[in-house]
């Protein structure tokens, strides 16, 4: 099984390279030495050098998140990145185009049942989805993907999609590079969404899971709070509804529109030769086609005026979660907030670590912040310890936003955090 498993690998379709161009050679200050190269259809790559072991560890990041969902189907961002773990025309298939022909069903089907408001007739079009996905599993290979990826010897493979982003890693050997590449463009190219309805079952556990933890909550509600239009305001899993009706059509939109090499980079570390590694990828990823992306969404917040509050229920100890809207990520006071961020909590020497929970003055407190494209935020979280109340904790975290203003912190602090 290894053998063919691995010739499979070299089976898939070979593309042919095309130009490439170094766009910022290595700074003398980095240690890193980060070579970067831009392909003529756009595709950003990272290369650093590490021989330290002979591996190396890869992302492949695309500038497309939850942010990006639809309005009316929310989600799309994040089960895009389960099915894309599902393989393409030749790999996690016996026989594609016999199943095609259930898979196109599968996808009208969806459609119908998206916009069906009758409950009786989308009960009815679940149940042929049902069969349609019954018949199309026939010709499907579970986790074929999974298993060239053992065989190429990896350590890690992992996705996550966030707010602006969906990015793929990886941790294989140095001498699988150009089997790893080959594999990514397929998978790329053209994925092939099969098992659609049983991988909704195992979104369906991550949304159970987060809903059932408190932290998440939480954070559902500040972020609701914070952001009245933006995306942001909502999670990266989707909402309930959405997720109980997805439309395959509007996944392929998103897939389309945003999978595109001028919309996405790619980043390798690890015991690599630079000049090499740039022409493999180039080979593997070159065919791949520039598209006109759409103009980026914007959103207006209103300023927040006054206090805006809420309460979420749930099994466990209290907590406050407070948070302050800041800048975006490309902000120019993006690094001083970030500054301020590490005076406040630093782990050992902010002023929350020791006004608050070195003096024991409640059970537990920290601050942390959070940068997107769009805007960012500074947050706090407090516990209260036997006896205290909730307001309590809000004007204990509060005071020490109001030391910060007025400068109330030793000097040397500054320093140490810079350097950190």
């Amino acid at each position: 099984m290894p053998l063919l498993l691995a010739l499979l690998i070299f089976a898939l379709a070979q593309a042919a390279s095309a130009e490439y161009k170094l766009i910022h050679g290595p700074d003398s200050k980095d240690p890193m030495q980060v070579h970067i190269y831009k392909l003529d259809n756009g595709l950003t790559v990272y290369l650093t050098e590490n021989h330290e072991e002979p591996r190396f560890y890869a992302e492949i990041a695309v500038r497309a998140g939850s942010k990006h969902d639809p309005e009316d189907a929310t989600g799309i961002a994040h089960y895009l990145e389960h099915m894309l773990f599902k393989g393409s025309r030749q790999l996690g298939t016996i026989d594609y185009e016999k199943e095609k022909v259930h898979l196109d069903r599968i996808e009208a089907l969806y459609e119908q049942h998206f916009i069906e408001p009758d409950p009786e007739k989308r009960a009815a079009i679940y149940a042929e989805i049902t069969a349609e996905s019954q018949l199309a599993a026939r010709y499907a290979i579970p986790n074929e993907l999974d298993r060239l990826y053992t065989v190429l010897g990896e350590d890690y493979i992992k996705a996550h999609t966030g707010h602006e982003e969906t990015v793929y890693k990886a941790g294989l050997p140095s001498n699988r590079i150009a089997q790893w590449l080959k594999l990514e463009a397929e998978r790329f190219r053209a994925p092939v969404f099969r098992l659609f309805q049983s991988e909704l079952e195992t979104v369906y556990e991550e949304m159970n899971r987060s809903i059932d933890d408190k932290r998440w909550l939480l954070n559902y509600a500040v972020d609701r709070l914070l952001y009245q239009q933006h995306p942001y305001r909502r999670p990266v899993l989707g909402t309930i509804a959405h997720l109980k009706n997805p439309s395959l059509s509007r996944m392929r939109d998103y897939y389309n529109t945003y999978y595109v090499p001028n919309n996405m980079a790619l980043a390798i570390s690890g015991d690599i030769d630079i000049t090499a590694t740039i022409a493999l990828v180039d080979s593997a990823f070159s065919s791949f086609a520039r598209k006109k992306l759409p103009k980026a969404t914007t959103w207006k917040e209103q300023k927040i005026k006054g206090v805006r509050r809420d309460t979420v229920y749930y099994p466990g100890e209290e907590k406050v979660r407070i948070g302050f809207r800041t800048v975006h990520a490309n902000h120019n006071e993006a690094e001083t907030m970030l500054v301020l961020d590490y005076i406040l909590d630093n782990a050992v020497a902010g002023l929350v670590n020791i006004n608050l929970n070195q003096q024991q003055e409640v059970r537990e407190a920290h601050a942390y912040s959070g940068f997107g494209n769009d805007s960012g935020a500074e947050y706090f979280e407090g516990i209260p310890k036997e006896g205290q109340t909730l307001v309590e904790v809000e004007a204990l975290l509060l005071a020490q936003t109001e030391l910060l203003k007025k400068g109330e912190f030793e000097d040397w602090l500054i320093d140490a955090v810079i350097t950190d």
